[in-house]
């Protein structure tokens, strides 16, 4: 059985889909065009890990209520803690020394944590609990027999219907919450510029007209971003295909120049990304098309779960405070 479970922001409802048959395998981003299902892609399109759709037209799909699910588990036991440690250490110099060097304006270095629990509850059960802790994320959890089972809380849009147009985001910058006005760092602001700057230049030849709203300070579970909206409305000719293509994968999760960076994260960084800061999410639905990056997740296997999370290395990071962000960003799982 392959199947997809996700929620929208805010929402109190939300959808399971079901294919019984296979689901279809994608050779490029542009095949997406006129196609409605729910989306499920990789960092990097390959054999291993291919561009998947579970397609509309067959499935089952229920509208449910969101229900408060307690999962607490204490039974939790982290695996090969210190020598991940020391791997991310590692990648940390070879990242920062491209960056201090100038090659790359940012780079975004990745880690995993594996976790294992005496039980892993039911995959809709633990569905709901994420919904329930992340109320102003997207969602998502999909499991197929070609990438696995993935869940996903992620707080930003790749490309997102919204009459008359579409909408993408720059999300950057990562701080505990905070009440009140927070103060960011001169860091996060730069590091929220270049992915800022990233985004308006890729949709600016896509697009008629585009409309900037920010940047702004938003919540995401215990931790705050800064984001900047686009609003636009595609030239004529141009496809979803074509948006998803050159906006992926952002600097947000890759680095600038794009695709120098992607080659660099790809020789260099020793977390196998696999479906981590790839993109997932409902296309040409009833809903509408709502593509998130996958941020914030995790596959399960068998009694063990692998937590993904990333962060942006600058000139001015260090790899103590970067290996202290991704843990912000697992501390829910």
């Amino acid at each position: 059985m392959n199947i997809a479970f996700y929620r929208l922001p805010y929402s109190d409802v939300y959808s399971r889909i079901s294919c019984e048959g296979s689901p279809l395998v994608l050779n490029s981003y542009e095949e997406l065009d006129n196609l409605s299902g729910f989306v499920i892609a990789p960092f990097l399109i390959s054999e291993r890990t291919p561009l998947v759709l579970l397609p509309f037209d067959g499935i089952v799909c229920e509208n449910k209520t969101v229900n408060t699910v307690d999962m607490r588990n204490d039974a939790c036991r982290v695996l090969g803690e210190e020598e991940d440690r020391l791997t991310y250490s590692s990648d940390f110099v070879k990242f920062h020394d491209a960056v201090a060097e100038g090659r790359f304006a940012k780079l975004v270095l990745s880690r995993s944590k594996r976790v294992t629990m005496e039980k892993i509850p039911d995959l809709e059960d633990l569905f709901l609990y994420f919904c329930n802790t992340y109320p102003r994320a997207m969602v998502m959890l999909f499991s197929t027999e070609l990438t696995g089972t993935w869940l996903v809380a992620s707080p930003e849009i790749l490309v997102e219907s919204q009459q008359p147009g579409l909408c993408t985001i720059a999300l950057a910058g990562t701080m505990p919450f905070c009440e009140g006005l927070p103060q960011w760092s001169e860091k996060n602001k730069h590091e929220q510029h270049i992915v800022e700057k990233y985004i308006e230049e890729t949709i600016a030849p896509l697009s008629d007209r585009v409309i900037k709203d920010g940047p702004r300070s938003v919540r995401a579970g215990s931790l705050m971003h800064l984001r900047t909206d686009f609003r636009f409305q595609p030239s004529e000719g141009v496809t979803i295909g074509n948006i998803v293509a050159s906006l992926h994968p952002t600097p947000a999760v890759c680095g600038m120049p794009k695709s120098e960076a992607r080659e660099f994260v790809l020789r260099h960084e020793s977390n196998d990304r696999r479906y981590y800061s790839g993109f997932a999410g409902p296309l040409n639905m009833d809903v509408g098309t709502h593509l998130f990056v996958s941020l914030r997740c995790m596959t399960i296997e068998g009694n063990c779960l692998t937590v993904y999370a990333g962060g942006g290395i600058m000139p001015d990071s260090n790899a103590r405070d970067e290996w202290r962000e991704t843990e912000m960003k697992m501390i829910n799982f």
